[in-house]
């Protein structure tokens, strides 16, 4: 059900206006929740510099629509020329009476996600039908907004994680050599939507055996091995958030190297979250890692990238392996990152990988679920 968020919408046109931007064109799920805390299959809306948001919606949901909210302008759609046009009409309305506080520009600009979920055929036609504005990303204003997280959004988050919790005891129930990762995500994910997830920000991830090195997951229909590294990525969503869990076991005892392995990424991540700290960084997170790594031999191995941001998305910033620049972002109080995002991987010996989500505090990370970090099964 539609919930209008007008605080968060009143903080997102202060940006707005200190941006010179006119409005915010609202493609994705994460941003729609995040003003209208509604999981829609095709959000739509619009977000003015000043006054109230428009929605855009199908004709036939105009009675549902309408009963929600109040006094908020809803543009309807029977088809997608339409929509286009709704959408060209609102900015076209807002071009020709300039927001209070902003003087009209040649081109004045728009805000809209550009990140994984943004479709570049939709970019380019809105490109095409409202020339008379510059596109540009909103992250100036969204970033700002939505890395600090309220304390219902922390729950959901720590629900989500939770969920996250269930799929990897459920890993750990069915894991054993001969059975396939494809198996095992079934299990996992039958028991992650029970638990209330919603699906999954990312694909499941079950890397074993020398796939284990890989930094990027999928599942395959080959038979797990006795001796095997098996690393298990869970990210289920509860009503639009984002949890992150990840552990790796070793299929019997481990070898010498195998067992360093665990010890060295283990020490990252212990290191790690004591420095989630306000104003601290993702790229001293990463220095602290690399010099471990040197102390351990493994300096050849260490990869940027040992924590990013998630909430509504799985990768908020700071998201240093995508955007470097993001590696400099201070981080704030109750921001929400994870530890261990990256692998620790040896070729032909296999890769390690353990992952949670903290908030930040003065004190340090604060783990939002505590899952045990056993790896010998």
């Amino acid at each position: 059900m539609i919930k209008i968020n007008n605080k968060r919408i009143k903080k997102a046109q202060e940006l707005m206006r200190k941006e010179g931007m006119i409005g915010l064109m609202i493609m994705n799920h994460d941003d729609f929740i995040y003003f209208f805390n509604d999981l829609r299959v095709q959000p739509r809306a619009i977000i003015p510099a000043s006054g109230p948001p428009v929605l855009i919606g199908f004709s036939a949901e105009e009675e549902e629509l309408k009963g929600q909210i109040n006094d908020t302008e809803i543009r309807l759609f029977s088809h997608i020329g339409e929509q286009i046009s709704n959408v060209r009409e609102v900015f076209k309305t807002i071009f020709e009476g300039a927001p209070p506080g902003l003087s009209h520009q040649d081109r004045p600009k728009v805000g809209m996600q550009m990140w994984f979920h943004t479709p570049a055929f939709l970019v380019d036609l809105f490109r095409k039908v409202n020339k008379q504005v510059e596109l540009v990303p909103s992250d100036s204003v969204m970033d700002e907004l939505r890395m600090t997280k309220d304390d219902a959004e922390i729950e959901k988050i720590q629900t989500a994680q939770s969920i996250a919790a269930k799929g990897m005891d459920t890993a750990k129930d069915f894991l054993k050599p001969g059975i396939t990762g494809h198996e095992l995500a079934t299990e996992i994910t039958y028991t992650m939507m029970k638990a209330g997830s919603e699906g999954t920000s990312t694909p499941i991830h079950i890397n074993s055996g020398k796939r284990s090195c890989w930094i990027h997951g999928t599942t395959t229909k080959d038979p797990i091995q006795e001796g095997d590294l098996v690393v298990i990525d869970l990210t289920p969503m509860f009503e639009g958030y984002c949890s992150n869990l990840a552990r790796t076991f070793i299929m019997g005892n481990p070898n010498k190297m195998q067992k360093k392995l665990f010890e060295v990424y283990l020490e990252i991540h212990e290191s790690t979250k004591k420095e989630l700290k306000p104003g601290n960084t993702v790229s001293n997170l990463d220095k602290l890692g690399k010099e471990i790594c040197l102390k351990h031999g493994f300096g050849d191995y260490h990869i940027k990238g040992i924590s990013h941001g998630i909430g509504l998305r799985f990768e908020e910033n700071p998201a240093s392996t995508i955007i470097p620049a993001h590696g400099k972002t201070k981080f704030q109080n109750n921001m929400t990152v994870t530890v261990g995002h990256t692998i620790l991987a040896v070729p032909v010996i296999g890769g390690v990988r353990f992952e949670d989500i903290y908030r930040i505090t003065n004190d340090g990370g604060e783990v939002l679920y505590n899952y045990p970090f056993d790896y010998i099964l």
